[in-house]
């Protein structure tokens, strides 16, 4: 291979094997005083975004929702989806949710979840968004392996490894950044008062990389609610 393809491709791997920069930031705010141990039944809303997102249509937050839902076994309680909330609810109630608007029939599990749970949670994505900067060329010092082989004054092949400083110089490139902000809430269903919630925010050095930082958002809240209620 020509040296200058040789070195080309070693910058490259390099480049590749370089960490994505990742930063988080989680506020929390939680009642003190709530027995989250009397939590046994929980009913888990659906997932909404808020206008004006392109996070990617109705296929994208299906696989959403179904990832939210999963990690809500985190939980280690009873777990009612909004869908078997306005089933049961509509049996209870003696009316039928489903001819209802989505806004509607939501209204009416908050108001009326006490009959059928000890609390609900409530999850809102308030930021999904994507941009991208230019990173200029810079010049990085580097360790590199060496291995010098030889043979000794016995004829035997010995091999030598010793570390070395050197200067690479990387090219500019572009940075694509991915950027997640929810609003995650639990409500106590009698009082309707928020006992638990969190802001998390997350921006990672990757492309379209939201789906992914949701899953571990969702994943620490309801570790986190599960920890209180066991």
């Amino acid at each position: 291979m020509p040296v200058k393809k040789f070195f080309g491709a070693m910058i490259l791997l390099a480049m590749l094997a370089l960490p994505l920069n990742v930063s988080a930031e989680k506020i929390d705010r939680v009642d003190r005083n709530y027995n989250f141990r009397g939590i046994r039944d929980v009913i888990v809303l659906d997932v909404t975004v808020s206008p004006g997102y392109n996070y990617g249509g109705a296929i994208v937050l299906g696989n959403l929702q179904d990832k939210f839902i999963q990690n809500s076994g985190k939980l280690r309680c009873n777990v009612i989806t909004e869908a078997q909330a306005r089933r049961d609810l509509s049996y209870q109630l003696g009316m039928d949710l489903n001819r209802m608007s989505y806004e509607q029939a939501r209204h009416v599990i908050i108001n009326n979840a006490y009959r059928i749970a000890d609390a609900w949670v409530l999850a809102t994505v308030d930021d999904w968004t994507n941009r991208s900067y230019m990173e200029p060329a810079r010049t990085v010092w580097e360790q590199r392996k060496e291995t010098r082989r030889y043979h000794d004054a016995w004829g035997n092949r010995r091999e030598e490894t010793h570390y070395v400083q050197v200067p690479v110089t990387y090219p500019p490139r572009r940075v694509d950044v991915s950027t997640i902000q929810m609003s995650l809430q639990l409500f106590d269903a009698r009082s309707g008062q928020a006992i638990f919630s969190r802001r998390d925010t997350r921006d990672r050095e990757d492309y379209q990389a939201q789906v992914g930082m949701f899953g571990r958002i969702t994943n620490s809240f309801f570790e986190d609610i599960g920890n209180r209620i066991r």
